[in-house]
């Protein structure tokens, strides 16, 4: 990275004389102390630039000290479209890099329903801990220009139970040079505020965004190919991938669209994905005000991949092939000022041959999937330690969101709409960070329906990445 050398090297220039007398006349833990000092100031400086999109690539990890302390703030746009931990091999300059993120949560419900969580729950629940994630992050860098990187996550601790354990991305990427590389393998989505940068540390929430598990699939990811890079302050990414799946598929544990979750359970996650239909997803964001981005990305596809109306169902099978085209946009923004977060989002989608695939999933009545969906929030955060210890390397974040989604905005002829699926999301409560590698939530969130109902619920949380 072109600037951070002249930062690094005035660093060690101002430490020489200052470690001279220390030797003299402190012991060595003072003079750590300072040293540690300069080198949290100094990246700082790289996080603004390349939050700014000056950098081209991440601090090198050779350059970094191994105490975890000195991070860049959670919030640093990634100039390579993923998360600070998930960055780590574009620091280092040849062989292996490792690092890693997990999260633990637990959630208090009103009261028993299998309805708690607006989900594809089954079981009534009124209090549970979770092991969430836990995430190891491997790469390899094979010369100054090709390299590889990988996202290997366990959910809910044990695939024996609610768990499972899945490939998240592994992925070649061609770092040609800063406006232009190329990547190919398992791709994380570049759509939302959230799917790239999924690490704990990032949000202030204990749980992701409800627009951000349903109307935007949660982790999205899938095999494919496409091109990424910066320019004028300028970030871009465009894929080309196998797309989302309608239909049911009891074989491959696979529920597809649903009236209440969505597009969530329609992703295929890169495991034997049918590609019988293709997907396109671009992304356009600008990074030229420092602290700030403001952007947008589109998907589209055919989500029938080849299915029929029986699919799942009697064999031979003589029904309808679907045809499912199916179009999601969302305009997001995000930024700091002073010590105040923003963070706001809104997206709709568009799907057609939605009476084929209700057929497909054997949903009837007013449990159709939505031909029309849309949603968006907006959240607010303010860091106290800006007034009251303005040089701490410690936040604490109050902040509220507020979303309103509907998962059957339109419904086709002979369908009717659900009510519950019509909803309203408050969530207050606040992240403290005593590093930034480091965070403990907690919030209550306030969630209500159309038709009157919904189950409020506390939630705890830990975080970290490394």
């Amino acid at each position: 990275m072109p600037k951070a050398a002249p930062l690094l090297l005035t660093a060690l220039l101002a430490a020489a004389p200052a470690a001279a007398d220390q030797g003299q006349s402190q012991d060595d833990a003072a003079w750590k102390q300072q040293m540690q000092r300069k080198l949290d100031l100094m990246a700082q400086e790289i996080a603004d630039m390349r939050l700014s999109g000056a950098a081209s690539a991440p601090p090198a990890a050779s350059t970094a000290p191994a105490t975890g302390d000195t991070a860049a703030p959670a919030t640093v746009l990634s100039p390579y479209s993923i998360g600070p931990a998930a960055a780590k091999i574009y620091g280092v300059e040849k062989g292996l890099s490792f690092g890693g993120y997990g999260e633990m949560i637990y959630s208090n419900f009103q009261h028993a329903t299998k309805y708690s969580l607006n989900g594809d729950d089954n079981q009534n629940r009124t209090a549970e801990a979770d092991l969430g994630r836990f995430v190891l992050y491997t790469g390899y860098r094979f010369s100054d220009k090709i390299l590889f990187n990988s996202e290997l996550e366990v959910e809910s601790a044990n695939s024996s139970k609610s768990g499972e354990v899945e490939a998240e991305f592994a992925y070649l990427d061609f770092a040609l040079w800063k406006p232009l590389g190329f990547r190919v393998g398992e791709l994380l989505l570049p759509v939302g505020l959230t799917n790239e940068y999924h690490e704990p540390t990032v949000y202030d929430s204990v749980l992701q965004p409800d627009i951000e598990q349903f109307l935007i699939p949660p982790e999205w990811h899938e095999n494919g190919a496409g091109y990424y890079g910066q320019y004028a302050g300028f970030a871009y990414r465009g894929y080309v991938l196998a797309g989302l799946r309608a239909a049911k598929d009891s074989g491959m544990n696979q529920i597809g669209f649903q009236p209440d979750i969505a597009l969530q359970e329609g992703q295929q996650e890169g495991s034997r994905s049918r590609a019988h239909d293709l997907a396109v997803a671009q992304r356009l964001d600008y990074a030229g005000l420092p602290g700030w981005i403001f952007g947008g990305s589109f998907y589209l596809t055919n989500a029938g991949q080849g299915d029929t109306t029986c699919t799942g169902g009697v064999t031979p099978c003589s029904g309808v092939q679907l045809s499912v085209p199916l179009t999601l946009w969302e305009g997001h923004l995000q930024g700091e000022w002073r010590g105040w977060k923003l963070r706001a989002l809104y997206t709709q989608t568009t799907v057609g041959g939605v009476g084929e695939v209700n057929q497909a999933n054997g949903l009837s009545g007013n449990q159709s999937v939505g031909q029309f969906m849309w949603g968006g929030y907006v959240e607010l955060a303010y860091n106290v330690m800006n007034v009251v210890a303005p040089q701490s390397r410690q936040s604490v974040s109050p902040f509220f969101r507020y979303e309103r989604y509907n998962t059957q905005g339109e419904v086709p002829a002979g369908y009717s709409s659900d009510p519950q699926n019509d909803r309203r999301v408050w969530t207050l409560g606040a992240a403290y960070r005593p590093i930034p590698r480091v965070v403990l939530k907690a919030d209550y969130q306030i969630r209500a329906s159309h038709a009157g109902g919904g189950v409020n619920q506390a939630n705890m949380g830990m975080g970290f990445e490394f």
